[in-house]
């Protein structure tokens, strides 16, 4: 199993949904089953040595909390790694296919890095447990656990390697394309997991193009490689509803699959129209397939299949 893969594997993050405090400040959003008990970034307890820094990027003010515990894995500080995320992330959206909102994205991001002693009273049992490395709330709240990251589950954490690097831009960039998504919704709800792996996947690969630091080649490759080892043990795919969407890393690349499937054929700008179509029809991802490009589900899953068999 390539480092890539066993990266993702644990990446197993969540697209988690809270309700605003002033419910005339845009669309109403149910919280995510289970979550309400998940602490805000800058409200996480963390021990030790604590760092807080204030940083300016191209995408916003980033308040950033971390125990110094948390360096020890990274060339990078958890600030030269945050501002480098930031800054592949607006290099990757100020293209013009992105929209004019998007491609001007500013706001206030919320991150705290955490030790492996997760405070078991602020964050859910189930993140505690499943091993997950990061995970991101809306509108831009991100968590990351330095040494699941790198080291994995239950491993010896790399010190300071630019393996750990490379694993720690992916995940940043994984969890800033869920905000990046959220925004294309307009802050619409839409609880779907497969749609918000699938793009935010997509997007860790697309944006690895704009990284010094990510293995871009490793990245690709070992995304699409997943997913035609997934298409060769079931052929079916998610637009039919034949198969569901468990959430492993097989199932990641499989739905990533359908966003490179689209950007072949039409381009970021096809992708876009899906994304408008999505929130201003309020219709599902497969639905606004069908409506702006004319792929039935038939079609979507051929063209899939194409894809992955392309790289």
């Amino acid at each position: 199993m390539t480092r890539v893969c066993f990266l993702l594997m644990l990446l197993s993050v969540f697209f988690l949904f809270t309700v605003p405090e002033d419910s005339s400040a845009g669309p109403q959003r149910t919280p995510y089953s289970g979550e309400v008990n998940l602490a805000a970034p800058d409200q996480i307890t963390l021990k030790g040595n604590i760092r807080r820094e204030e940083i300016s990027t191209p995408l916003g003010t980033v308040d950033l909390r971390w125990p110094r515990t948390a360096e020890v894995y990274f060339g990078r500080t958890p600030v030269k790694a945050m501002a480098d995320a930031a800054r592949t992330v607006s290099q990757a959206i100020r293209t013009s296919a992105f929209p004019s909102e998007i491609q001007r994205l500013n706001t206030n991001w919320n991150v705290v890095f955490m030790d492996e002693k997760l405070p078991q009273t602020q964050i859910p049992a189930h993140l505690i447990n499943n091993c997950h490395p990061g995970w991101m709330t809306p509108p831009a709240n991100i968590y990351i656990v330095a040494q699941r990251v790198a080291g994995g589950c239950g491993q010896q954490p790399r010190n300071k390697s630019s393996v750990a690097d490379s694993d720690l831009a992916s995940v940043l960039v994984h969890e800033m394309g869920h905000a990046v998504e959220f925004h294309l919704l307009q802050g619409m709800f839409a609880q779907d997991r497969m749609r918000a792996e699938g793009f935010a996947s997509w997007f860790q690969v697309y944006a690895a193009n704009y990284s010094s630091v990510i293995d871009r080649g490793a990245q690709r490759r070992d995304m699409f490689s997943r997913a035609k080892y997934s298409i060769r043990q079931n052929p079916s795919g998610f637009s039919s509803g034949a198969s569901l969407f468990a959430g492993d890393s097989l199932d990641y690349a499989r739905a990533s699959m359908y966003f490179f499937a689209v950007v072949d054929r039409r381009g970021l700008g096809g992708l876009m129209e899906v994304y408008q179509a999505i929130a201003k029809d309020k219709l599902t991802f497969f639905a606004a397939v069908q409506k702006e490009i004319g792929w039935n589900s038939e079609q979507l899953e051929k063209e899939v299949q194409r894809i992955a068999q392309k790289y």
